[in-house]
This record gives structure tokens, sequence and C-alpha cells, in this order.
């Protein structure tokens, strides 16, 4: 399948799937409002966040919305963004934040055995963040992290599902925007092309390559109530 970018949300689209049930229908976003993402490498990498930039600035031009703030700093686990999150987030005051981490939790770690009081401490802090976002009137989409190899059986991306689940118990119970991206991405992964052993979302198997960005650009659209057809109509 040929990446064509002109097409990519298109695409994307096409290889996930509908929406979830739980999708906003109307957006959320009010004129001005600010967007900050805070993670690792992946979010630092920012493609993700140029394409969601491009998207809302050519469906929503009336808002005049500013870009996304990228806090992302590479190799950062849930125990770094914890420790910054009031300065990174909180006193910027946002309108919307994303977290997305967890991908350096299990992939850091895979020389060792899964350690359940990591992933306790993990869920802890991750939940401390939504605890504070929420508090401060912020809205909160929890992004579930995405991959780590292009193959569903990998042992990363076994030990990734009890994170994902972690995160999913979290934004049922604070009751904030879940963002499942590692479903995205599994869902994705079925239609890769057959033959094909090179990376195809990926370019190392965690970094982003532009079909993994429009796919992770697509679910956080998604989660601010952003239509299917416009983000279709959109160019990266």
């Amino acid at each position: 399948m040929q990446l064509v970018m002109e097409k990519l949300f298109a695409m994307v689209l096409a290889l996930v799937g509908p929406a979830p049930q739980d999708t906003p229908k109307d957006l959320q976003l009010k004129p001005g409002a600010q967007i900050v993402a805070i993670g690792d490498s992946i979010t630092a990498g920012g493609g993700y966040l140029r394409q969601i930039d491009a998207v809302l600035a050519q469906q929503y031009p009336d808002l005049k919305l500013p870009k996304v703030i990228n806090k992302g700093i590479s190799g950062q686990k849930a125990e770094d963004l914890v420790q910054r999150f009031d300065r990174d987030v909180i006193q910027l005051k946002p309108a919307v934040v994303t977290i997305n981490i967890g991908i350096n939790d299990v992939w850091h770690r895979l020389g060792a055995p899964h350690d359940p009081k990591v992933l306790a401490t993990y869920k802890t802090n991750v939940a401390k963040m939504v605890d504070q976002a929420l508090a401060a009137g912020i809205r909160v989409l929890l992004l579930t992290p995405t991959v780590i190899q292009e193959d569903p059986a990998a042992e990363g991306n076994k030990r990734l599902a009890m994170y994902v689940a972690a995160g999913r118990e979290i934004a049922a119970e604070k009751k904030c925007q879940l963002v499942d991206l590692h479903a995205m991405f599994l869902t994705a992964l079925k239609q890769k092309p057959a033959g094909m052993k090179k990376n195809w979302l990926t370019g190392d198997g965690v970094h982003m390559q532009p079909l993994g960005d429009g796919v992770m650009a697509v679910g956080v659209l998604r989660g601010l109530g952003v239509p299917d057809a416009k983000i279709a109509a959109s160019k990266p």
C-alpha cells in the first residue's frame, strides 16, 4: 500500500475502522482553546501533533486555535512525567491535555521479568496526573500507549496490554476521555500489506513514521470531537 500524503487521513480512517461509541459527538474545543501534549519521545517527535494542528487549522479556522504545545521528552516514563506535570501542564492553564506515556515503562524493562509493582506505580502516577488536570478544570485525553514492535504477539505488546488496561480503568474511574491508540494500532496492523517485512507504521517498532503519526492524530482528533468526514477532507 503506497502512502500518498495528500490522502493520508482517508487511508488511516480505512485502516482503523469506525470511531468507538464513546467518541464525543460535538467538538470539544472553544475559540482560542490551547492543547498541551505531554509524553515521551513519540510526543517529542511531534509528527502527530503537527497533523492535528493541520486538521484543526483547515477545518476550524474561525476558532483561531493555537498550535499544540509539545511537552514530550525522550526516554521518559510516567514517574518522570508526574514530577513535571504541574510546571509543564497545570501552570500553562490549557483547555485540554493529552497524556501519552507507557511505552518506556515497558520497553526499557523488557530485559527483566514483568514486575506488578512497576505496573501499580505507573497506574498511580498516571492517576495523579489525571486528578491534577481535572482539579484545574483541564479536559483530559488519556492516550493508551501505542505498540512495541509491529507484532501483536511480541513480548512488549503482551506486557503493554496490562498498561493499556490500567489506563482504561483510570479513565472509567475518573470519567475522562480514553483514546485507545493501542487498539487502533492493532486494528491497522491486521491490514499490513502481505509480504512486507519492514516496519510500516513505525520506523523502529516504536517511533512513528507518517502513517503511524496519522493513526495517533486520528485518535486524538476523534477524542476532541472532530468528525471523520472533516478529518478525511484534510491534508497533513
